[in-house]
C-alpha cells in the first residue's frame, strides 16, 4: 500500500522545513563560531606585535622586555598564556616565565605575515598559537655597525572558554531547530489533517458507488476549487467505463449470436446429412456448405484478431509512397461480379498521379472493406462513387454509394463492431459487422481516419491518409505517434 498523501505532506513539510533550519542554523553557526574565532585571534595577534615592540637588540644581544603589570597573563600560575622567541638559527632567544622548561610548538609563515593555527600547550591544555616571522628594530647607535637578523615569535594561549562558546551556540542552535521543527510538525499535522477532510468524503462517496450501476455521479457542491476538476473527471471516467461495460456486453451478445447462428447451421446441415445414408453428391454438398460456414466464421475470427492487435498497437507496418487509383483498381477487382449482377455502376475518379503514404496491405485491407461495404449495402441498380483530392498533408478518398436508409444519428454508430442497422438480423452470419470498424482502426495506425455521413440516400466514408512525402522519420514518427493511441 502506498504512503498517503497526509504522510507525504507531512514528510516533504517536515523534510523541506528541516532542511531550511538545518541551513539557517549552520550558517549562522559558522559565521558566529567565524566571530568568536576571529576576536579571539586579534586577541593573539595583539599580544604578538606587543611582544614584538617589546624586543630590544644591540650589536650582540636581543632582549625583551616585558612588563609583568602591562602583561600579567605570561606570569600568572593558573591558566597563563606563552610566547618563544627562536633566531633565525633555531636558538631559544626567550620565553614566557609561563613555559619554564618546556617549549611551544615553532612554525613559520610568510615574512611579517601572522599565522595562526591549533596546537598543545606545555601544560596539555588545547590552545591556539600565532606565529610570526620578522626582523627587530635595532637600538640607537647600533644601527649602522649591526647584521640583520629575522627571529620567529609564537605566541599561544589556550581555548577551552572558546571552545566551550562554541559548542554551547551550537547546541542552542539545534535545539532551537529541533524544537521549531517538531512544533511544526504538530501544527502541520492539524492543518494538513483539516486541508484533507474533503478528500475523505470524496472517497467514501466514491466507495458507495456499487459495480452495478456505474450511472451514479459525486456531487460537486462544497467540494474545494483544487478538488474540483477531480470530481469532474471522475464523473468522466464513470460515464465512459459505463459506456465501455454497455459495449462489452453488447460485444459479448453479438459475438455469441453471430457464432451461433452459423454453427447452428452446420449442425443441422451435419445432423441431416447424417440421418440416412445418401449419395456421394449429396455428402459433397453437404460438406461445401458447412464449408462456407466455416469459412466466414474464420473470416470473422481474424477481423476480430486484426481488430485486437490494431486496438493493442501491435500492428507492424511498412511505410513507402502508393499510387492510390492502381490500389483501388485491385480492390474493386473482386468485387465485380457481383456489383454486376446486381446492376451496380462503379465509378472511379481517382487521379491517376495522386499517391499516398501508407503500408500497402493494410491499405488493401481498407479499400476492400469500404468498396465491399458499398457494393453490399447500395441499391440495385444503383451508383458507387470513388472520388479522391490531396490537401498540404493528407489525401481524402471518398467512396460513397447509393441507396442509404440510415439516419444521421444511425451513420454515427456504423464504426462500431458488430452493429448494424436491421435489428432483427435476418443476414446473421453472413455479415457481422465488422468490416467498418476493422477499416477504421486499421487507418488510425496510418495516421489517417475514417469519418461517414449521409445525404439525399447516399451515404459516404471519407478517407483520410498522410500524402506521398520523401521523409520516412516523418512517417515513422506518424506511425508511432497513432499506435501509441
Amino acid at each position: 500500500m502506498g504512503i498517503s498523501i497526509k504522510a507525504r505532506l507531512l514528510m516533504w513539510m517536515f523534510g523541506g522545513m528541516a532542511l531550511l533550519l538545518a541551513v539557517f542554523a549552520l550558517v549562522v553557526y559558522g559565521i558566529m563560531a567565524r566571530s568568536l574565532m576571529n576576536s579571539f585571534d586579534e586577541v593573539l595577534v595583539s599580544s604578538a606585535r606587543v611582544i614584538m615592540g617589546s624586543i630590544e637588540r644591540g650589536k650582540d644581544t636581543i632582549r625583551v622586555d616585558i612588563d609583568e603589570i602591562e602583561m600579567p597573563q605570561f606570569h600568572r600560575l593558573e591558566r597563563p598564556e606563552y610566547f618563544q622567541l627562536w633566531s633565525a638559527y633555531g636558538q631559544v632567544l626567550a620565553r614566557s616565565p609561563s613555559i619554564k622548561d618546556a617549549d611551544l610548538e615553532r612554525f613559520e609563515g610568510p615574512h611579517g605575515l601572522p599565522v595562526l593555527q591549533p596546537v598543545r600547550l606545555p601544560d596539555g591544555r588545547p590552545g591556539r598559537a600565532v606565529s610570526v616571522l620578522f626582523e627587530p628594530d635595532f637600538d640607537d647607535g647600533v644601527k649602522e655597525a649591526a647584521v640583520p637578523q629575522r627571529l620567529t615569535l609564537v605566541v599561544a594561549r589556550e581555548t577551552t572558554a572558546l571552545d566551550s562558546e562554541i559548542r554551547f551556540l551550537k547546541w542552542l542552535l539545534a535545539a532551537t531547530a529541533g524544537g521549531t521543527i517538531i512544533l511544526a510538525l504538530l501544527v502541520g499535522a492539524v492543518v494538513v489533517g483539516q486541508g484533507l477532510r474533503p478528500l475523505d468524503d470524496l472517497a467514501s462517496r466514491i466507495a458507495g458507488i456499487r459495480q452495478d450501476d456505474l450511472s451514479t455521479t459525486l456531487a460537486s457542491d462544497r467540494i474545494p476549487a483544487e478538488i474540483a476538476p477531480v470530481v469532474q473527471r471522475l464523473n468522466d471516467l464513470l460515464r465512459r467505463l459505463e459506456e465501455a461495460f454497455r459495449r462489452e456486453k453488447a460485444f459479448t451478445a453479438d459475438a455469441a449470436h453471430e457464432l451461433r447462428t452459423p454453427l447452428a447451421g452446420m449442425r443441422s446441415t451435419l445432423e441431416v446429412s447424417l440421418a440416412r445414408p445418401r449419395a456421394a453428391d449429396d455428402y459433397r454438398q453437404d460438406m461445401r456448405e458447412c464449408l462456407d460456414i466455416v469459412r466466414r466464421m474464420q473470416a470473422m475470427v481474424d477481423n476480430l484478431l486484426a481488430l485486437a492487435r490494431l486496438e493493442g498497437g501491435r500492428a507492424t507496418h511498412r511505410f513507402e509512397t502508393i499510387p492510390l487509383l492502381e490500389q483501388i483498381e485491385r480492390a474493386i477487382g473482386p468485387l465485380s461480379d457481383k456489383a454486376r449482377k446486381r446492376g451496380i455502376t462503379v465509378e472511379c475518379r481517382v487521379p491517376a498521379n495522386l499517391a499516398c503514404t501508407a503500408d500497402r496491405d493494410t491499405l488493401a485491407l481498407i479499400l476492400s472493406s469500404l468498396l465491399a461495404n458499398a457494393v453490399e449495402y447500395a441499391d440495385d441498380g444503383g451508383r458507387i462513387t470513388a472520388t479522391a483530392h490531396a490537401s498540404a498533408a493528407y489525401v481524402i478518398l471518398t467512396v460513397s454509394n447509393t441507396g442509404c436508409r440510415l439516419s444521421e444519428e444511425e451513420v454515427q454508430h456504423v464504426f462500431e463492431r458488430f452493429w448494424r442497422a436491421d435489428a432483427a438480423r435476418a443476414d446473421t452470419g453472413v455479415h457481422c459487422g465488422l468490416g467498418l470498424a476493422l477499416a477504421q482502426r486499421a487507418a488510425i495506425s496510418l495516421g489517417g481516419n475514417l469519418s461517414a455521413r449521409v445525404s439525399d440516400g447516399t451515404f459516404a466514408v471519407d478517407f483520410t491518409l498522410p500524402a506521398a512525402t520523401p521523409s520516412l522519420e516523418g512517417r515513422r514518427a506518424s506511425e508511432e505517434a497513432h499506435g501509441a493511441n
